[in-house]
């Protein structure tokens, strides 16, 4: 950073021409070159140029360095997951002034960004990341903010659920450049929604280690938790043994007191109960999620618990208790925000399911949620609704319908 920086930064802020500023110590080609960087300035002119603009630039370079220390621990508190630090250090930094100086402001809003995607507030990191598309910002960025917006743009994608095109962004970032591995957890998040079990294995091992290196025990967690799924998904798995590990882990989290992640492992080990369709178990575990995430009714996780619940209840009831069953699915329907059409998908289906009957719900199953998993690229859910259909069919003695699921 250069002290011309900080006189364009200012002679901006203070709504003056270069003219105006260069007016009895240089001309305003002079000030151009000076605030490009392409001409060297003087102590003496600097003093001349700290009385035009009642500033003191040699003070305020080292405001800029404090500041963007200050970003990179808003980036680290936020890897750790340190929720009050967090708050506190956004405020500082929101009310710096120098944050609008334009190499720093594209990092800030990059930050700005993860933080909302943190939040689950996706329309606001958004309207942050599409600013990246402006020339201007991205010419003031560092090689490390296009790294660092690769990162953020991979997270960006994953809550929304397109994992093949946050895996295409997360893959171009330069490890030379950008050496924070927090994002192989991304990535290792990114190939289990694909179905990449071995590469989701890898890299969460990745993650791991570095969250172990760095002591962030919460973190241990969530890889360890991609692990177990990773694990879940192979051949050769042992659901005893599976078991066994969520338990240490749901443990762990009781001693840390961790209700959200506890939450996470019981939604979990639902769908590992569910795809080896064993209803009364995937049930109970997610009934147990769903009563740990209920103060948060807008929260991802408790959408998918909600639903498991449900469809899990249904599967092991039928039709009885239609009234219960449809109450449930209206308090889904409510908490599904308005961009996520994905599970709203997916409550119309148990909906048809209590109104119209099991024929109406296999038929929906058919028709619009396998086709929408195969164009998400969820091949693991995919292939559960597949073999759905598979052993719907088989029952009912509708040979051609049962080898058109195994085609598909």
């Amino acid at each position: 950073m250069h002290i011309g920086t900080f006189i364009k930064y200012y002679r901006i802020y203070k709504g003056m021409t270069q003219k105006q500023v260069g007016d009895g110590i240089c001309t305003p080609g002079h000030i151009s070159k000076i605030e490009s960087g392409h001409l060297q300035i003087t102590m003496d002119k600097i003093e001349l140029f700290n009385q035009r603009l009642n500033i003191n630039v040699e003070k305020e370079l080292k405001a800029y360095k404090k500041l963007q220390l200050d970003l990179e621990l808003w980036h680290d508190v936020m890897i750790k997951q340190v929720n009050g630090k967090i708050e506190l250090l956004k405020e500082t930094i929101e009310q710096n002034p120098l944050i609008k100086i334009e190499t720093l402001n594209g990092t800030f809003k990059l930050l700005k960004a993860r933080y909302f995607i943190m939040k689950g507030e996706i329309k606001e990191a958004a309207f942050y990341l599409s600013q990246f598309s402006n020339k201007r910002l991205s010419f003031h960025m560092f090689d490390y903010d296009f790294q660092l917006y690769y990162h953020i743009k991979g997270m960006y994608e994953l809550a929304k659920g397109n994992s093949q095109t946050a895996i295409k962004y997360l893959e171009k970032i330069d490890r030379d450049i950008y050496s924070n591995p927090e994002s192989y957890y991304h990535m290792s998040v990114g190939y289990h929604d694909l179905g990449q079990h071995d590469k989701s294995l890898r890299y969460s091992q990745l993650a791991l280690n570095y969250f172990k290196e760095t002591f962030n025990f919460t973190r241990c967690v969530d890889a360890a938790t991609i692990q177990l799924v990773a694990e879940g998904r192979s051949e050769g798995k042992i659901m005893a043994s599976l078991v066994e590990k969520y338990d240490e882990l749901i443990q762990h989290c009781d001693n840390l007191h961790d209700h959200r992640r506890k939450a996470v492992l019981h939604l979990n080990l639902g769908n590992l109960y569910r795809e080896v369709m064993d209803d009364k178990k995937a049930r109970d575990s997610f009934h147990i999620a769903y009563g740990l995430l209920k103060h948060d009714s807008y929260n991802e996780m408790y959408v998918n618990s909600l639903f498991g619940y449900i469809d899990s209840s249904m599967n092991v009831d039928g039709s009885a208790n239609k009234e219960k069953y449809a109450s449930l699915i209206e308090e889904g329907q409510a908490s599904v925000k308005e961009e996520n059409s994905y599970m709203e998908t997916f409550f119309t289906m148990l909906e048809i399911r209590v109104q119209e009957g099991e024929e109406a719900h296999y038929q929906y199953i058919e028709n619009v949620i396998i086709p929408l998993l195969k164009e998400k690229g969820q091949y693991v859910q995919c292939n559960y609704y597949i073999q759905k259909l598979y052993i719907h069919y088989r029952m009912d003695g509708r040979e051609a319908k049962r080898k058109e699921c195994v085609l598909s």
